[in-house]
């Protein structure tokens, strides 16, 4: 299924209205079920832009801690439907509540919010340096690549660059918290490990977004948006540094540890 389809819409200019074809961002439903020896069950149905749908699997496993670090499964994949193949029972889908949510917020509608940080791996608070100038210039490396959103103007992108500002993979897709499960995902398929990486977003940052940086062991999280409340708290709590507002060569940090 394609990421991008070709519409018939009518364009207002001048105030003449055209006839035009324009790209337009695919919205689809992907139903994820879990398949052991002794049952099948329905984990989650999201919507997501079609594409890279078993990096988007595998970071979401690894986000809601689904699987232990060593599970047996395979991922076999349909066009609007997967299923995980696990070797046993060793799995929980109700640590969080299941989820059935749309493409604007990663833990929306969940049973229980106590527990949320203890959910994801703690990091140890980032210390090591990132040049200004690398700060400021990630998203602009970041939508160099924006191919999908270049087209339709309306793809959010989330990006792992090392601290020297090489861009490592880059994702894109309608949800935000999608874009970071994929690349998560892609980084656990392409053995790469995280912890001195960041990740760069091309919207805000919500707390959301902070849980799955903290589950991957990211340390840094640069925005094109603002972060929220609850991120910022997050983020102090699990010792994440985020930047948000980075665009037109300036940042806001809103845990900036003194080291650096």
């Amino acid at each position: 299924m394609a990421s991008i389809e070709e519409r018939a819409i009518h364009r207002l200019n001048d105030g003449i209205w055209s006839l035009e074809r324009d790209s337009i961002a695919v919205e689809s439903v992907l139903s994820i079920d879990i398949k052991s020896p002794s049952k099948l069950e329905r984990w989650v149905s999201i919507l997501r832009t079609p594409g890279n749908d078993e990096a988007l699997i595998r970071g979401l496993i690894h986000s809601e801690g689904v699987m232990t670090e060593n599970a047996d499964f395979q991922i076999v994949l349909g066009e609007t439907s997967a299923t995980i193949l696990v070797a046993d029972e060793s799995y929980h889908i109700a640590a969080r509540g299941r989820i059935s949510n749309g493409s604007a917020c990663g833990i929306c509608g969940r049973q229980d919010f106590s527990d949320l940080l203890n959910m994801a791996h703690q990091c140890e608070l980032s210390q090591f340096n990132i040049d200004n100038e690398i700060i400021v210039n990630l998203p602009n490396s970041m939508k160099e690549s924006q191919v999908a959103f270049s087209s339709t103007g309306g793809i959010h992108a989330a990006a792992l660059f090392t601290s020297e500002g090489e861009m490592l993979l880059m994702m894109e897709d309608i949800g935000r918290h999608n874009a970071v499960d994929k690349v998560i995902g892609q980084a656990i398929i392409s053995d790469i490990e995280m912890h001195n990486c960041i990740l760069c977003l091309s919207g805000r940052i919500g707390s959301e977004l902070v849980l799955k940086a903290a589950a991957a062991k990211i340390s840094v999280i640069i925005a094109v948006g603002a972060a929220s409340s609850m991120a910022i708290d997050l983020a102090r709590e699990a010792g994440i540094t985020l930047y948000g507002f980075t665009r037109d060569g300036s940042s806001v940090s809103y845990n900036r540890p003194i080291a650096q």
